[in-house]
């Protein structure tokens, strides 16, 4: 398993994060593309904070 630390803070639930499952960027654009390689092969891994 490889972990990517990204400036991003996936437990902020007020905008969508994603995750490129190809490359491993991360961003907040909701449009099904990573933007970094162009993949579609993303997922949304905003979680909620207890």
């Amino acid at each position: 398993m490889v972990i990517y630390h990204g400036t991003i803070d996936p437990y902020a639930t007020t905008s969508s994060v994603q995750e490129c499952r190809s490359c491993g960027a991360r961003f907040t654009s909701a449009d099904g593309h990573c933007q970094t390689c162009g993949s579609t092969a993303v997922q949304n891994i905003a979680v909620t904070r207890e």
